[in-house]
């Protein structure tokens, strides 16, 4: 049976979920999907519901409620786990299923349309991996499947059948099978609405929790993990590529060790701290040396462009089981002109390394620009940075300055009009296109003591609201609210575009861009330019 995620998170402690999962994906059934861990946005009872599994089959919508080691019952009350350190009095595992399952149909009906009325039929199963519940009024034996039954995995098969005949009797209105047209949309509804995971800031920083939806094509790519051992993602900037690598590599570390590389030593210290399972290893690639003499299952490389040598890819080869040529390993990739080096790409690499493994992409929804931000990309550039997804924001605002000493002054106003409209300071990022602190303008600012070097800041407990200072390439592969470019010299411009695309595209929502004298004369010859390669110039 086909299952999403394809590999369980190596965060799922649950040695019963753990069993499921595993009796669930050796099920021979091609036409039903089981989702595991479905949260509910919304919940009568509680803050936050959850599903242990959501199968959706041919016959009928089928919840599964998953309770691992001692589970009893005293006085009508429900305690689970051992003695001394139970957790309790809780409701029911049936009464959790029953509850769970409502929701859900109230929730999704909302979205595909009612589940009755479209002949839907739904039912639960209650499983308890360790333990046999005796029989009780609270339940119909078919409702149950005890340790006994259950044998390990092996009777979770004939138990979902018992449970369907059992169900499909009390849903009279049922109109089985169920189409593929209708299961598909239901799929569709529940992974975007329901798959939720904590976005990378919130791993980090430890702040209020912050979720984000994955895409459709994220999920499709995460899917791929399944069936392929060897993935090069493609994708623009602001696409999720790392953000996808770092589940990718959750997902991998539930089964084997897993390599996580990249050039950025600033981006390699930020997943260091997001990756935390000790099966994880998160290195730069100029520290590899430190782990020359292991191999590891999984590999995945991150920014997989500023890697693209055959020197690279003969140091990568030997970190993976199999190498490169028969290990399992993730590449992502921007094929944009996101390389700063662009000498060190190496075009017989990417022939060498392209067909080891299965392309996909390019990506094509942007998770992290306003529509603002990539139309500005897409006509100084020429980059393609997919379909904005994050909406509309501010128009990118241009400064004209004289000097260093006036991009300070009209630095200082724009930060404190940021301030006044309630923007904190952390949400602000200063890139320099110099990425030479001693001559940048920052040091005039007045705010100048108190800003903090990104590099300096990077994966560790940041607790203060200031703003930080980059270099662009060191904040290659992160991201903030509000990024304000400076240091800008016409000679930043002259022929190479590449660090105008990363420095840019690093703002979520605002950017603002100080242009010394002739830096916007050449902007504008871009952006004619980019006018006339779109047709909308002659």
């Amino acid at each position: 049976m086909r299952i999403i995620p394809s590999e369980i998170s190596s965060s799922t402690r649950s040695r019963a979920e753990r069993s499921v999962f595993a009796a669930l994906k050796a099920i021979p059934d091609d036409q039903s999907v089981a989702l595991h861990t479905v949260h509910l946005p919304q919940h009568h009872k509680k803050r936050v519901g959850e599903i242990d599994f959501v199968v959706i089959m041919p016959d009928i919508l089928l919840f599964i409620e998953v309770k691992g080691g001692r589970v009893h019952q005293r006085d009508g009350k429900w305690y689970y786990g051992p003695p001394g350190r139970e957790e309790g009095p809780k409701e029911s595992p049936f009464a959790q299923a029953s509850g769970g399952m409502h929701e859900f149909e109230r929730e999704i009906g909302a979205l595909v349309g009612d589940l009755r009325n479209q002949g839907i039929p739904s039912g639960y199963l209650v499983i308890t991996t360790d333990v046999d519940i005796p029989r009780t009024t609270e339940f119909e034996p078919q409702q149950y499947l005890g340790a006994t039954a259950y044998d390990g995995g092996r009777g979770l098969a004939q138990g979902i059948e018992r449970a369907i005949r059992f169900w499909l009797a009390r849903n009279w209105w049922a109109r089985t099978p169920v189409s593929a047209t209708l299961r598909g949309k239901m799929l569709g509804a529940i992974r975007p609405d329901f798959d939720l995971v904590p976005n990378l800031q919130s791993r980090l920083t430890h702040l209020d929790v912050a979720f984000e939806r994955l895409t459709n094509e994220q999920l499709d790519r995460l899917d791929e993990l399944e069936s392929n051992s060897r993935l090069i993602w493609t994708g623009g900037a602001g696409t999720g590529k790392t953000f996808l690598a770092a589940e990718a590599a959750r997902r991998k570390s539930a089964t084997g060790s897993v390599l996580f590389t990249c050039a950025s030593t600033t981006l390699a210290a930020h997943m260091d701290r997001v990756l935390t399972s000790d099966a994880i290893t998160v290195l730069p690639f100029d520290r590899l040396d430190e782990v020359q003499n292991r191999t590891f299952d999984q590999l995945i490389v991150d920014e997989a462009q500023d890697l693209m040598t055959i020197e690279s890819l003969d140091t990568l080869e030997k970190l993976v089981s199999g190498g490169l040529g028969d290990g399992r390993w993730i590449f992502m990739l921007d094929q944009n002109n996101q390389v700063l080096a662009p000498e060190a790409y190496d075009p017989d690499a990417w022939e060498y390394l392209r067909p080891l493994g299965l392309v996909c992409g390019p990506m094509r929804r942007n998770c992290r620009n306003t529509v603002q931000i990539v139309d500005e990309v897409r006509l100084y550039t020429g980059a393609d940075l997919g379909v904005a997804s994050a909406g509309e924001g501010e128009q990118v605002r241009f400064a004209d300055v004289h000097d260093a000493s006036e991009e300070a002054s009209t630095l200082d106003a724009y930060v404190n009009e940021l301030v006044q409209e309630g923007v904190s300071l952390r949400d602000v990022t200063l890139l320099s296109a110099s990425g030479d602190w001693e001559s940048s303008s920052a040091r005039l600012s007045q705010r100048a003591t108190k800003i903090e070097r990104f590099a300096d800041v990077v994966g560790t407990d940041r607790t203060k609201h200031r703003l930080t200072w980059s270099s662009v390439l060191d904040f290659k592969g992160h991201e903030n609210h509000v990024v304000c470019l400076i240091d800008l010299e016409p000679e930043h411009l002259e022929g190479r575009l590449d660090a105008l695309y990363v420095a840019w595209t690093r703002a979520r929502a605002q950017l603002w861009v100080a242009c010394r004298p002739g830096t916007r004369r050449i902007l504008k010859d871009l952006g004619v330019a980019g006018l006339i390669r779109e047709g909308r110039l002659k």
